[in-house]
């Protein structure tokens, strides 16, 4: 038994000892069962984690998920601290677990997806790009182009936000703008026959206005 658990069971889980027995000649034994050695580890790390101490918590749900590996919810809050430590490898390792433990886990199956794009196309870039999203989809059409031009500005190979830009300044108006979005979007998906449609529709309509 590593040496951090032996120290936190002699100090907090005297009550979950199975049994004990010594001799005058040998030193002290201790039988505790793994689940519950578990779920002390576990508490001791999430104790940790609120209390900000996150790099030692992440000790702790190692030791926890170590013991007992289909432990959910130590994995889950292993993920979670390695996420918020931007430990993106680490995280994705992690939250992979989660859902291979419980595969309806939506919220674990969403992380682990934010952390993978994170890692493609780095943590502002797609933030910015999920902002856009929202605000489009709220019919602000203005404000997503502004978070969709910070995706760019933070990932300029980041392609997606290029098609939502042009789409954006496609429903503003911004014709000429929405051209150059979308012709910079075929770029990197030059087969995108929705895009290409859009494209055509916005030069026809700036042609009208010119």
């Amino acid at each position: 038994m590593k040496k951090i658990g032996f120290i936190l069971i002699l100090g907090i889980i005297l009550g979950m000892w199975a049994q004990t027995s010594f001799a005058l000649d040998t030193p002290y034994s201790f039988d505790v069962s793994a689940e519950g050695y578990a779920q002390v580890m576990f508490d001791q790390g999430y104790n940790l984690y609120q209390a900000g101490r996150k790099s030692e918590a992440v000790q702790f749900f190692i030791e926890a998920v170590t013991t007992k590996p289909n432990f959910v919810k130590a994995w889950f809050w292993l993920a979670r601290t390695y996420q918020e430590e931007g430990l993106l490898d680490e995280a994705i390792w992690a939250w992979k677990k989660v859902v291979e433990l419980e595969p309806e886990n939506t919220q674990a199956r969403y992380f682990l997806k934010k952390c993978q794009n994170w890692k493609q196309y780095g943590k502002e870039s797609w933030e910015s790009y999920e902002r856009g999203i929202v605000a489009f989809e709220a019919k602000e059409y203005f404000d997503a182009i502004e978070f969709f031009q910070k995706a760019i500005a933070a990932n300029s190979n980041f392609d997606k936000p290029y098609y939502w830009l042009g789409i954006a300044h496609y429903q503003v108006g911004d014709y000429h703008n929405a051209v150059w979005a979308l012709e910079k979007y075929l770029l990197f998906k030059p087969n995108d026959s929705t895009a290409q449609y859009w494209l055509k529709e916005a030069r026809n309509l700036l042609k009208k206005l010119q």
